[in-house]
């Protein structure tokens, strides 16, 4: 009987080591450029997982493969990035930084704890040539947990979080749990690689409620400068803000700009009545504050 009980865990192991382990959480991130041109990778924790490349959640290193032309989207683990003040490329537009990473990954699960202090900066390296670009994650329920309450992707620099933006691009955090798709029209922070492409970054973090109350919270203004009403509508949509002039790009649901304009007015229409149905992004940007807004257009 012994010997069949240790070819039965025998035979467990091998399968768990050939084909891999489910981890506690997993969801993904689809990205999508402006050309239609899509990538997708993967992310979660596991209280087993490391900081590095774990083959058993079938993560595997490959930061020595040229990224794919014209659009890739790869995980890193996080680096020193410089102040984008002191680097000697810096402008007000865009960050240049050297590649620091150790690894790139389609798949990373992480060893995420919802009660530590700390916080995980995640890097999402981007070769694209065609923006903007459209992120979605599928179900925005899996993020209104305590433990992942306040699990963001921004493309805002980690060290200036919730703070003033250090560039003019710096787009204002996405909560996962308060929608499932976000826009980025650009992504600031970048770095030049091996094969001499621009490689941009965007920002992710998983975050509990405690985490988001013993500290990032105190950051984030308790009112809105701008307020967009209804969001859901048959064409006519309101912009109230303090913050004129205000700059504003609405895309449709594949990237495709179909307004750029500014406003000077405190209350402004914007009429999309000739637009087709579905999911439109209202862009807005001002002096020191940039946001993305949902809205879906009915008839």
């Amino acid at each position: 009987m012994r010997p069949k009980i240790i070819l039965t865990l025998l035979f467990v192991v091998i399968v768990q080591f050939c084909f891999g382990q489910n981890p506690e959480f997993k969801f993904y991130l689809a990205f999508e450029d402006s050309a239609g041109n899509k990538d997708t990778i993967w992310l979660g924790y596991d209280p087993s997982a490391t900081l590095g490349i774990d083959t058993l959640f079938g993560e595997e290193n490959i930061k020595g493969i040229p990224f794919n032309e014209p659009f890739e989207v790869r995980i890193s683990n996080e680096w020193y990035f410089m102040p984008y003040d002191t680097l000697p490329n810096a402008s007000d537009t865009f960050s240049y930084c050297s590649d620091g990473s150790l690894y790139h990954t389609k798949t990373q699960i992480y060893n995420f704890n919802p009660y530590s202090s700390g916080t995980s900066q995640i890097y999402i390296n981007i070769l694209c040539k065609n923006f903007p670009i459209i992120v979605r994650w599928g179900n925005s329920y899996n993020f209104l947990s305590d433990s992942l309450y306040a699990t963001l992707l921004t493309n805002w620099f980690p060290g200036g979080w919730f703070d003033y933006p250090g560039t003019m691009y710096d787009q204002w955090p996405t909560f996962l749990r308060e929608t499932d798709t976000t826009i980025f029209n650009v992504l600031p922070y970048r770095y030049i690689d091996a094969n001499n492409d621009t490689i941009s970054l965007l920002f992710f973090a998983f975050l509990s409620k405690e985490q988001l109350s013993i500290g990032i919270d105190q950051f984030i203004p308790q009112t809105k400068l701008i307020k967009i009403f209804p969001t859901i509508s048959n064409g006519e949509f309101y912009i109230q803000t303090s913050a004129t002039p205000l700059k504003i790009q609405v895309y449709n649901s594949i990237g495709i700009k179909i307004l750029d304009n500014t406003i000077i007015y405190p209350e402004t229409k914007i009429d999309l009545s000739n637009e087709k149905i579905g999911m439109y992004f209202i862009h807005l940007i001002s002096e020191n504050h940039t946001e993305t807004v949902k809205v879906i257009l009915t008839k």
